[in-house]
């Protein structure tokens, strides 16, 4: 992401000013924001980065302590006619919007309407990703928003662990992925979160989520549970609101089968168990049982027949080999 302003270089007493005025001349010319402790002013910071992808922008935001508000005028900028996503890097917030109030820990997000009085509280340090979204990207497929603002969802729920996980591994690499693979993986990002929010209304989806994002689903539900032996293509496909024969079609589009894709990212993390000098002190059998496998005898067979020799082979050939020390002469 590109750095587009940072305080670092400006003196302390004009710091918070500065932020100020970047954020209301480059992205809300309604917002206005003061320092929640008078004397915090003099160790003041904040860092700004963005990264556009078409008509997506995301933005990240370190800063310290203050509070923030904005109040559109009724013909604002094009800017504050849209929606904005949330999300805590780290540290806490609260967001305020419709007359309820978010309350974010690392992880959690929520969905703010810029066209609409909204405030915010951070009273420690803090980093968040802000999406820009516009409207008509959304609209379409919530309806009415107003009861889905300043809601916030947790990191430990299924769709919100998604949402978080998928931002944290696309934003950072955004300019180094090519543009269409970038638009493609937003198209992805934005029916995560539509139907992240679409479940907050209790209602259905306006409109269903493409195939790869339902692959994605999907992958991420399998590799979270890939130690557990009793995993199932029921419980995968029921995780992923589809039925048994939608989820097998979604792989054998991908050239292969939910089992054999289980059992490929099975195998690849005993491989790895295996070098691991971390584990070095557990024996192959315990470490396969780890990695989700039940029968080690028929493991053996397919381990020899696709790698040419047995998991202890393979361990002692991929073994950490120490360098002597020299014996010193006297």
């Amino acid at each position: 992401m590109k750095s587009i302003f940072t305080t670092q270089d400006i003196p302390d007493p004009e710091r918070f000013g500065a932020f100020r005025d970047i954020v209301k001349g480059h992205f809300l010319s309604s917002y206005d924001c003061c320092i929640t402790a008078p004397p915090a002013q003099s160790r003041f910071y904040a860092n700004l980065a963005e990264r556009r992808v078409l008509d997506l922008q995301f933005v990240q935001l370190e800063s310290n302590s203050h509070s923030a508000a904005s109040k559109p005028r009724p013909q604002g900028i094009s800017q504050e006619g849209d929606f904005y996503i949330e999300l805590q890097r780290f540290g806490t917030s609260r967001l305020s919007q419709d007359g309820r109030t978010a309350f974010l820990r690392q992880g959690d997000f929520c969905f703010f309407d810029m066209s609409r009085p909204v405030s915010w509280s951070f009273d420690d340090d803090y980093s968040l990703y802000k999406i820009l979204i516009p409207r008509d990207k959304f609209s379409n497929r919530l309806g009415n928003t107003q009861n889905l603002t300043a809601k916030a969802i947790r990191s430990n729920s299924v769709i919100g662990a998604l949402v978080y996980s998928f931002i944290l591994k696309y934003v950072p690499f955004l300019d180094s992925i090519p543009p269409l693979h970038a638009q493609h993986l937003a198209d992805i990002l934005l029916n995560l979160i539509a139907t992240s929010l679409s479940e907050l209304s209790m209602a259905a989806p306006a409109q269903s989520m493409g195939q790869s994002t339902l692959f994605y689903i999907a992958q991420h539900y399998l590799e979270k549970h890939l130690s557990d032996p009793q995993l199932s293509v029921t419980a995968c496909a029921s995780a992923c609101g589809i039925s048994v024969r939608s989820l097998q079609k979604l792989f054998q589009e991908q050239g292969t089968s939910v089992n054999r894709w289980v059992h490929q990212q099975r195998l690849e993390r005993y491989k790895t168990a295996l070098t691991n000098p971390l584990m070095a002190d557990k024996n192959i059998t315990q470490l396969a049982y780890d990695c989700g496998f039940n029968d080690i005898s028929n493991l053996s067979r397919r381990f020899k027949a696709e790698f040419m020799v047995t998991p202890s082979e393979y361990r002692k050939m991929h073994a950490v080999r120490r360098p002597h020390r020299a014996t010193a002469i006297v």
